[in-house]
């Protein structure tokens, strides 16, 4: 055979076609390719997997987390704290899980499925709709179980200072410090199915995330509150002392209500704030008197106290009034002796856990004390559930 078109130094060709040796044709694509280290076998193209940028993986925690606060709150409410794929950056399941009885099961099931659906498919529907799957480094398939549980430990330490959820921005392969540990990936990859099934899947994802995001971070809130306590017991006292000749106890409070709505669902969250109303007179000379008032409530059908209050009435000197969140006291100065108007509700935000332990009819117990001795007590049952719904 004798070779035509030029050597083979020039690109040429064997008379069967064949090229003789020399670089590709004018105008075909150029490859890298190399053979596996320690082998001798067919060489294999390099190409740099398409790594997922910071902004989709940002946008699919929020995808991903919306759901799981759309479902906290249609199962327990806006109070609860909620689950999330990133932990430290939002609630954990634990923290979503006190109080709420069996419906905390509803928002912890809703995250372990979306780690099931990560650990075998490498999507979630946040990931989905901006299209990026977690892999294994190595192989670039689903992570599996085992993998996706420890990265999910370990994002509390790309919680530290979120240094380890910002590092995609910079890092080479785009990992967090979960992802270099456990050896995974976030590519730029979306299911290869069929033209319609893969309408259905979007389609589910879309609305999935839709109604997460409408549910769990776009709330239109109101609220109202009223007093309750004039049909509760009415306690008459009346002692030998000049701080209290004689007066009027009765326990009561207020109940608020604050109504929740997000798309077609209106949540209206109840609670009752234990208080008391107080009425007596003391002698001129008790003037001096630094008065108290304490408070315990119970759940109607328990035993245990479930929060107690105490506040420093003072001593109240001549046409003084004080006023704050939890208390007043007008305490009218006369020739004969001084009348005292104390009022007590329990409204502070941070005691709104231990109120949501009281039942509608809570057992109330009050007691008036002066420089620190018990004056009178009452104690009775305030029904909550006659407050108006305005």
């Amino acid at each position: 055979m004798v070779s035509s078109g030029g050597s083979g130094a020039d690109g040429g060709t064997t008379s069967d076609g064949v090229p003789d040796g020399g670089g590709p044709p004018d105008g075909a694509p150029s490859a890298v390719a190399v053979a596996p280290p320690g082998t001798s076998g067919p060489l294999v193209a390099l190409v740099e997997p398409d790594y997922a940028s910071w902004g989709q993986r940002f946008v699919a925690v929020i995808l991903d987390n919306a759901i799981l606060a759309g479902v906290t709150w249609l199962a327990l409410g806006p109070e609860f704290g909620v689950p999330t794929l990133t932990p430290g950056w939002g609630s954990t399941a634990q923290d979503a899980a006190r109080g709420g009885g069996p419906l905390v099961l509803v928002p912890v099931a809703a995250l372990a499925v979306l780690l099931v659906l990560q650990a075998t498919t490498g999507w979630t529907p946040g990931k989905l709709v901006t299209g990026i799957r977690v892999v294994r480094e190595d192989e670039h398939r689903p992570a599996g179980l085992g993998k996706t549980l420890a990265r999910w430990v370990l994002h509390f330490l790309d919680a530290i200072l979120l240094i380890g959820y910002l590092r995609p921005a910079w890092h080479a392969k785009r990992q967090t410090f979960a992802d270099s540990i456990v050896r995974t990936v976030v590519l730029r990859e979306v299911p290869d199915l069929p033209r319609r099934p893969r309408i259905v899947l979007y389609s589910a994802a879309v609305v999935t995330c839709v109604l997460g995001l409408g549910y769990g971070y776009v709330p239109i809130s109101s609220g109202s509150a009223a007093d309750v306590g004039d049909d509760s017991p009415l306690c008459e006292v009346a002692t030998p002392e000049p701080a209290l000749v004689a007066g009027e106890i009765r326990p009561a409070g207020s109940v608020s209500i604050n109504r929740d709505r997000r798309l077609w669902t209106v949540r209206e969250t109840r609670t009752t704030h234990p208080g008391a109303v107080l009425t007596w007179t003391s002698d001129t000379s008790a003037r001096d008197t630094d008065y108290r008032v304490e408070l315990d409530a119970r759940p109607g059908d328990g035993e245990a106290v479930a929060i107690s209050r105490s506040w420093d009435i003072g001593t109240s000197d001549a046409g003084s009034w004080t006023d704050d969140e939890e208390f007043t006291h007008t305490r009218t100065i006369g020739a004969d002796g001084d009348t005292h108007d104390v009022q007590v509700d329990i409204t502070d935000p941070a005691a709104d856990r231990d109120l949501a332990t009281l039942d509608d009819q809570p057992w109330i117990d009050v007691r008036l004390l002066a420089d620190g001795e018990l004056l009178a007590e009452c104690g009775g049952t305030v029904t909550y559930t006659e407050a108006p719904r305005d």
